[in-house]
């Protein structure tokens, strides 16, 4: 029987397995692939910006740059 699962590795290096039930009692054979994480900090995982700053438009990164206020101030400047 062959039984794949993706855990966490957590600061205390302490795995949980999940097995199910009908797996017999015994001896078992456990391998193990650790792939490591490309993202170096939590702080990058959680960022929108992380992520979506990999698909941007490298020439188009400075015509952006203040787009935001332009377009609030369009909408909502007084005449």
């Amino acid at each position: 029987m062959i039984i794949e699962q993706t855990i966490e590795i957590n600061q205390d290096r302490l795995l949980k397995l999940k097995l199910p039930l009908d797996l017999p009692i015994g001896r078992a054979k456990i391998a193990m692939t650790i792939i490591p994480e490309t993202i170096s900090s939590p702080e990058e995982r959680n960022s929108a910006f992380g992520c979506l700053h990999d698909f941007a438009d490298p020439l188009k990164i400075n015509d952006e740059k203040g787009v935001w206020e332009r377009a609030v101030l369009e909408k909502y400047a007084k005449n």
